[in-house]
């Protein structure tokens, strides 16, 4: 995993963290919304989009993560074909 990829995970993670701190501490009712959200995944538009740039980051970083590692399989299989 590369640094950009790595800080890219990081704030999509302290995203969400900060939008569900600030939907259960700024307004009122906000520990029932966390609440009905793990219940039955009903939540605010902040964190329904801090959860899918989470989803993004972690997708770049799984493919990002495992594209040398391919690359780097198939080098011996190339090297014994040629």
């Amino acid at each position: 995993m590369n640094v950009q990829t790595a800080e890219n995970l990081r704030k999509a993670i302290e995203s969400l963290i900060n939008a569900k701190l600030h939907d259960a501490l700024a307004k009122p009712g906000g520990l029932e919304r966390l609440v009905a959200h793990r219940v039955t995944g009903v939540a605010s538009w902040d964190v329904r989009n801090a959860e899918r740039r989470l989803d993004e980051a972690l997708t770049e970083a799984l493919t990002s993560g495992s594209s040398p590692r391919r690359q780097k399989q198939q080098q011996p299989a190339l090297a014994a074909v040629q």
